[in-house]
């Protein structure tokens, strides 16, 4: 029986199919090439025909083809970022056209074309807040997901990648935390497909990626964007010759800072100085850990496009191959991406098809964390192996037994095995139709698969009592599908000095995750497979290989959505939209949600009182409303759910696992909403040389979903997933760019960004009688004798990572005990603290601001750009210096040198101030010259140019730990906890070719 979802493609189609053998109208086409000041190509620009949803963007060799133009008097419109629009009129006649562009380089960019909810404007007619970055603006290096290449680029976004794993991803955080348990995570459209994976785009097939940071730029996407929207758009192909292009890069890279910690030497010596045993067999060797762990990593990436076609079919391909070998010895990440797009003209350009498949698949090797806490701690005077028939079982590796916290990180290294594959697919298609001049009918289908698979294997001879002897295994394997259809009508007209843009559509969203199992096993003969086979072991009696296993999750999403928007004499510009969401993932009272906005702008440089004035070339004001939401939760969180409980018990003369409630029913679950207010100023001055933007904003989210402790009975469960806390963020953002200087053979251009964002959390009191908390403590340290110790506190008044901890005053030398300061101002020693009823409020993890500073410099072939961007402000809770601050146990453990100079004999058994530091940081993040070398007298080679590039080259900071850039994710960001993989430092040498 045909479903809902395919019926509903099946009618559309059909339907499209159907008016287009019923409407005509002559159009023909457009081409030609954009080039700069130079006669060199311009990438990326688009080419709109003004008035129209009719646009395209120029290829590496700057070529570009329009199809689907009207006939008659055109007006064609040219947009590139780092340069100045262009705008040509032409008769249009049938057949094909021809039209060249030389475009101006400046630092406006206000007249440039983005993408937005469903649809493109130019930027200098909206009024939400948008920030735009093309791949001249885009970060260098060795990335291995596209969310890094905006590292720093734009104001009031945070992306952070808080270790040098190449497995591991980033954490993106728009305008500051907005939500105690659902993710905050941004929505990404890749081409027009709503929640693509950003795994599917290599970072050389991107041309642009447009930021919707207010609430009445994101409404349109309603649940889903709370958290903002980014567009990604990808290359497509063009008509005309194919073009061959090449880029690729090979990398070194290093460790760039390492755990100060003593060495053998200096270990032995201050052990020595201050009476302590070291066991005799830890003696004796000189191991640096850290070393025995890492290395120089050799990094590589390549990537090969073809694009080209007719009038009327297109096409672009192109496949990406990245390996980046981590800096700890085995880990690695290896990842291909291979994407496939047609585009097709059809019954006189009316019809546009538009066919794209991605794929992407990583492996990676993944490494226990653990081995750095082990390689910080391990005492450097022991040995890594032993051949010893007393440490035959644990494979020759040196261990210390009945200390089961305490394991060779070496051995920890290489006797535990994680290996990770994670395919996805996307497959899309997309139809618009020309119904009459200025109105699109747009359908869109998607289907996107991820297939997720994890083996990891414990050998043997691990120390870990779990394995030990006997080895352990764990199977992981998941499929997620996602599939979307919509279909949306797009109106455009212009007459005289009135424009009119309107937008209605439908959306249709079925997901189904965690379509597989979890399986473990244990007693293996042999640690050859690996955990490729688990039916190899041994399963002891009343072991459940499959206790584990998530069930699986399925979610249907309907919504109903609009816009309209007009724009008066180029000058004055109202917008609002409009989108009604139903979803199965909230309770039956509250399925359905309704999100709007509004936004208006005055372009007051296009009024008569500003024709005179020269030093203003735009000047714009702007404010927006708007409301969205946040959906980013499993489903069934609304209904009661049955599962295992603990313990066993006795029936009919067996042992049975119990079963019983573990979840309850909440019926009044809701979305999280998002309401903002944004107003700001876009200006740009002396024609294009100087430009930027001011905006404050406000946002508040209230209903926030917070799980709660509740009674039992009433409740079934003693836990409950409720709405009703609230949380606000405000704050400034300055973005500025100009041409500092520009002739014909040199050229300086800067941009800089900087955003102040104060988070606030609210009330934590649910919207159910009697349920709530006054405060929450969070962010456990988990050190050997911290029982229970937390460092941070969710509290209403004050912003998420406040540190929450004993305000340490100093060291008494002559006790040689640690003081501290008490809530009622007593003067108390460690001993004496009651945690956390004298704790304080000592710090905060959010930073007071951010910024960025990109230096761009040109002289003749030769370019130069190097790119800063700090933090400042914020506190870190030092974890791994408290774990290393053990002077009295320097014969069981390892210490800092830092702890040697501060001289405190007391083992710290508490958190306090002590451990806090400033987080502040200056970070050159990358820097690279280039040269492009002439390549007009070359036949078959259009442009070639030659880089080097480092990555993370120096970081100012007052910081003592490895990197200040530590998690800001989380109710509890800004701790180091030990488990910290370092950061990298990079050198590359790059080529790009065009052929």
């Amino acid at each position: 029986m045909m479903s809902k979802f395919t019926f509903r493609v099946v009618w559309s189609i059909g339907f499209l199919m159907v008016l287009c053998m019923t409407t005509f109208a002559q159009t023909a086409s457009l081409s030609g090439r954009i080039t700069d000041q130079n006669g060199q190509p311009v990438l990326g620009a688009t080419v709109q025909v003004k008035g129209l949803q009719v646009a395209t963007a120029s290829g590496a060799d700057g070529n570009y083809s329009l199809s689907n133009v009207p006939v008659g008097n055109q007006v064609i419109s040219v947009n590139a970022m780092g340069y100045g629009l262009d705008e040509q009129s032409i008769v249009i006649n049938a057949g094909e056209n021809s039209l060249n562009f030389s475009l101006i380089e400046t630092s406006s960019d206000l007249d440039e074309i983005v993408v937005i909810g469903y649809g493109i404007a130019k930027k200098k007619q909206i009024a939400g807040s948008v920030a735009s970055v093309g791949p001249k603006e885009f970060n260098k290096g060795v990335v291995s997901s596209p969310d890094q290449l905006l590292t720093g680029k734009v104001a009031g976004l945070t992306i952070n990648r808080s270790s040098g794993d190449p497995t591991a991803g980033s954490t993106v955080q728009l305008r500051g935390p907005s939500s105690l348990t659902a993710s905050s995570s941004p929505l990404y459209v890749i081409d027009g497909i709503v929640g693509a994976s950003i795994d599917l785009v290599a970072p050389d097939d991107i041309v642009s990626m447009d930021i919707m940071k207010d609430a009445s730029s994101t409404a349109i996407y309603g649940s889903r964007a709370a958290n903002g929207v980014i567009f990604v758009t990808t290359k497509r192909g063009k008509a005309g010759k194919p073009v061959l292009a090449y880029s690729g890069y090979a990398a070194s890279e290093s460790i760039s800072n390492r755990v100060n910690v003593l060495s053998a030497d200096e270990h032995k010596q201050f052990v020595e100085e201050h009476g302590l045993t070291v066991s005799p067999v830890e003696t004796g060797h000189n191991t640096d850990w850290q070393d025995e762990i890492t290395r120089s990593g050799i990094s590589h990436n390549h990537n090969l496009s073809l694009t080209g076609g007719s009038e009327g079919t297109r096409y672009n391909a192109s496949i990406n191959y990245f390996n980046n070998q981590g800096i700890v010895k085995r880990s690695n990440q290896e990842r291909i991406v291979a994407r496939l797009g047609v585009d097709q003209n059809a019954f006189d350009d009316r019809l546009k098809l538009s066919l794209n498949v991605a794929n992407s698949l990583k492996k990676g090797s993944h490494v226990d964390y653990g081995i750095f806490n082990g390689a910080a701690r391990f005492v450097p005077t022991s040995p890594v192996m032993l051949e010893d028939e007393q440490y035959a079982p644990y494979g020759g590796y040196f261990q210390v037994p009945g200390r089961t916290s305490y394991l060779n990180p070496v051995a920890m290294l290489n006797q535990r095995d994680e290996n990770r594959e994670n395919n996805t697919l996307l497959a899309s298609l997309k139809a618009d139709l020309t119904l009459t001049k200025g109105l699109t009918w747009s359908n869109v289908v998607s289907y996107q698969r991820n297939q997720y698979d994890k083996v990891y294997y414990m050998h043997r001879t691990d120390f870990d009592s779990k394995a030990l002897g006997v080895g352990y295994a764990e199977r992981d394997n998941y499929k997620n599908i996602d599939q979307i259809f919509e279909s949306y009508l797009n109106y455009n007209l212009t007459k005289d000095v009135h424009n009119i843009e309107a937008m209605a559509g439908y959306s249709y969203q079925k997901t189904k995750n965690n379509d597989g199992l979890h399986a473990r096993s244990t007693g293996f003969l042999s640690d050859d497979l690996g955990g490729n086979n688990l039916n190899l072991g041994t399963l002891p009696t009343g072991y459940n290989p499959y206790a584990d296993t998530p069930y699986i999750l399925e979610s249907l999403l309907i919504s109903y959505f609009g816009r309209v928007g007009y724009t008066f004499d180029d000058k004055y510009i109202l917008s609002a939209s409009l989108r009604r969401d139903g979803s199965s993932k909230f309770g039956s009272n509250n399925r359905w949600a309704t999100f709007g906005s509004v936004s208006a702008a005055w372009r007051i440089s296009e009024e008569e009182f500003m024709k005179d004035q020269e030093l203003f070339s735009d000047l714009k004001l702007k404010a927006g409303y708007g409301t969205s939401g946040n959906q980013n939760i499993d489903p069934y969180r609304q209904i009661l759910i049955f599962g295992p409980r603990d313990g066993q018990f006795l029936y009919n003369g067996e042992w049975v696992n119990a079963y019983g409630v573990n979840q309850n029913e909440n019926p009044d679950l809701k979305w999280e909403t998002t309401s903002m207010l944004n107003v700001g100023i876009d200006f740009e001055m002396w024609k294009g040389r100087f430009g930027g933007s001011i905006e404050y904003y406000q946002k508040e989210t209230k209903d926030l979903l917070y799980e709660y402790d509740v009674p039992s009975p009433p409740y079934q469960f003693n836990r409950l997933l409720a709405n009703g806390a609230s949380m606000t963020n405000k704050g400034v953002e300055i973005s500025l760019n100009a041409v500092v200087y520009r002739n014909e053979n040199f050229s300086y251009n800067t941009s800089a960004n900087f955003a102040r964002n104060i988070n606030e959390v609210g009330s934590l009191e649910s919207n159910i009688e009697n349920i709530g908390v006054s405060q929450r403590y969070e962010g456990g340290i988990g050190l050997e004798g911290w029982t229970g110790q937390t460092a941070s506190i969710v509290l209403p008044g004050q912003p998420i990572g406040t540190f929450f901890v004993a305000n340490y005053i100093g060291y008494d030398q002559a006790t040689q005990k640690t003081k501290y300061l008490t809530p009622a101002g007593e003067v108390v020693t460690q001993d004496q603290i009651s945690a956390p009823d004298d704790y304080m409020i000592m710090g905060h993890a959010l930073p007071k601001f951010t910024y960025g500073w990109n230096n761009s410099f040109q002289y003749k072939s030769w370019d130069f750009n190097f790119f800063l961007r700090g933090v400042y402000g914020n506190q870190i809770f030092n974890a791994t210096r408290a774990d290393l601050s053990r002077l009295q146990q320097a014969n069981v453990t390892n210490i800092s040198k830092d702890a040697v100079e501060e001289g405190i004999f007391e083992t710290p058994l508490i958190a306090s101030s002590r451990f806090l530091e400033d987080g502040s940081f200056l970070r050159l993040d990358n820097a690279t010259l280039g040269y492009t070398f002439k390549t007009d007298k070359i036949k078959y080679l259009n442009n070639a140019r030659v880089y080097v590039s480092g990555q993370n080259l120096f970081t100012i900071t007052n910081y003592t730990g490895v990197d200040p850039e530590v998690s800001l994710s989380g109710l509890a960001p800004g701790i180091d906890n030990r488990n910290y993989y370092p950061k990298t430092r990079s050198f590359l040498l790059g080529v790009n070719l065009t052929f």
